[in-house]
């Protein structure tokens, strides 16, 4: 597969035949960390659906151009794309858990602060937002995805609760229900993933109170960032485009 790289979304550049001069960011990529060559081929995309073959047709210390040979409207989104709700954890699991949730199809992630989370400061959250979201486009480079999954500013559990609980499943380690049973019958559009100790027994309670469903994904304790992946896979396996 051609190297994929995100180009942000000025669509009017990319007519068939059309020259186009990648941004900083992508140029130092291509040139740098991918070192191509003239002739080349690469695919771009906007974020705005399907991806253009291209060819590089200018590389130097401060410019790479490439030119546009045709658009493919390929589409890689899962057929059951959920949103990931991930409670706040350390930085590093966090970055991971948005990367894979990127790669296993998740439509958005909504990072949450619950009762147990990890703290960030108010002048952080928005630098950390950002971050995830150069991950995300990193993992739709990389994966092949040509939409961009929205990463939301990080709302408190009860602004969640409040406003979007009604369509998820919540993990809960003494929920009745497996993940993988509720999906069987009714997929959730979105699953709640706790922090570091879970959610707490309230949190459960006000969740589901508000329309989620509590499930669990077996009787072992798993670490945050792998209930978030081992949850996302169960969906896709029953619901989404790996069944």
């Amino acid at each position: 597969m051609a190297p994929r790289i995100f180009v942000g979304d000025d669509v009017t550049a990319f007519a068939a035949g059309a020259e186009y001069r990648l941004p900083p960011r992508a140029a130092r990529h291509v040139a740098q960390a991918l070192r191509m060559r003239i002739g080349d081929a690469l695919a771009l995309f906007t974020g705005a659906g399907g991806e253009y073959a291209a060819t590089l047709a200018h590389i130097d210390r401060r410019d790479v151009v490439v030119r546009v040979e045709r658009h493919d409207p390929i589409e890689r989104e899962s057929t059951h794309a959920p949103t990931l709700v991930q409670s706040l954890i350390a930085a590093e699991m966090m970055d991971l858990v948005v990367r894979k949730a990127v790669e296993l199809g998740a439509a958005a992630i909504v990072p949450v602060q619950a009762a147990r989370s990890q703290g960030i400061a108010a002048d952080r959250a928005g630098r950390r937002v950002a971050h995830w979201r150069q991950i995300a486009i990193a993992a739709c480079e990389q994966c092949g995805r040509n939409r961009i999954p929205d990463v939301s500013p990080i709302v408190t559990f009860d602004e969640w609760s409040d406003a979007r609980a009604g369509a998820a499943a919540i993990l809960d380690l003494d929920a009745k229900r497996s993940l993988a049973a509720q999906t069987a019958s009714a997929p959730p559009r979105a699953i709640a993933v706790g922090p570091e100790g879970g959610f707490t027994a309230d949190e459960v309670q006000r969740a589901t109170s508000r329309g989620a469903v509590a499930v669990h994904l077996g009787r072992r304790v798993l670490r945050a960032e792998t209930a978030a992946i081992a949850a996302l896979a169960t969906l896709d396996a029953i619901a989404g485009d790996a069944k």
